[in-house]
């Protein structure tokens, strides 16, 4: 389904767009399809990584969209349900989406100072909720109500948006760590699961975590998959282009990259870590 776009939306940027105590009422996220009982841990992780991007201002500038038409994609839970908006943190998350769900449509980026319009304007078309980053792989997903959104002040979408980064980034981590520690044991099977399942539901716009694929594809000469996470990796740029031969150099960058981007103190594998 999709509804008529705003005069604020841009055809793609091909560049990651750059990073730049609220009203709880406004920078409120309801989610009834997931379970409540986290993990207090995990919470407290995830708290405490929200404030580090808080403090950091790495808070963006643009949000993503789905162009279809003249209008823009939504997805709808059920018969019964109101449609909901798609909103992505980066176009490599909207990309997947379109891809996952084989789904013809263009990524086009929305001014995050506009948010609160559009979604007055998304409410007056019927809508009722908005949804970040939707896994296409998952029937669970975190909605967003639109009369909040609505209302929203820049210190609101901060809010909101470390938080859900901070879990993203907090479940990559654990995901991260039990890949490293089945490279380290040389079981490639078990890692390059758990590489898979982060780019799958977690971040797929980290291209080390593509680089971390193909390389263990590689090694378990399973050159499909290495052909397609080289394909992948032809979304960042001419800097990742090029063929996945196994280097050590290769694998420390992708390793560094990788733990960097999930907030871990590297730990690069060396080649018999990795039995070749």
């Amino acid at each position: 389904m999709f509804f008529r776009k705003k005069e604020d939306l841009q055809r793609l940027n091909l560049e990651v767009p750059k990073p730049a105590p609220t009203r709880p009422s406004a920078a409120t996220a309801t989610n009834p399809s997931h379970p409540q009982n986290i993990d207090p841990a995990k919470l407290e992780a995830v708290n405490h990584r929200a404030k580090e991007i808080l403090d950091s201002g790495r808070i963006p500038e643009w949000l993503f969209v789905c162009v279809v038409g003249n209008g823009l994609l939504t997805f709808q839970p059920a018969r019964d349900q109101k449609p909901v908006m798609l909103l992505f943190s980066s176009p490599f998350a909207a990309s997947d989406y379109l891809r996952a769900t084989r789904t013809t449509a263009a990524v086009g980026q929305l001014k995050v100072e506009k948010l609160p319009e559009s979604a007055q304007s998304w409410l007056s078309l019927g809508l009722l909720a908005s949804v970040v980053d939707r896994c296409p792989r998952c029937p669970q997903f975190l909605s967003i109500d639109l009369a909040g959104m609505a209302k929203w002040t820049k210190e609101d979408f901060a809010k909101v948006w470390a938080q859900l980064r901070a879990t993203r980034s907090v479940l990559g981590e654990v995901r991260i760590r039990s890949a490293m520690n089945h490279l380290a044991a040389g079981s490639h099977a078990a890692a390059r699961s758990d590489f898979e399942y982060v780019r799958d539901h977690f971040d797929c716009g980290i291209p080390y975590l593509h680089q971390m694929i193909g390389l263990v594809a590689g090694m378990q000469q399973d050159e499909l998959a290495k052909a397609n996470a080289m394909e992948r990796l032809k979304e960042f740029g001419p800097q990742f282009e090029g063929p996945l031969d196994f280097s050590p150099q290769l694998l420390a960058t992708a390793t560094v990259g990788l733990m960097t981007n999930f907030g871990m103190v590297p730990r690069t594998p060396t080649q018999s870590d990795l039995g070749s």
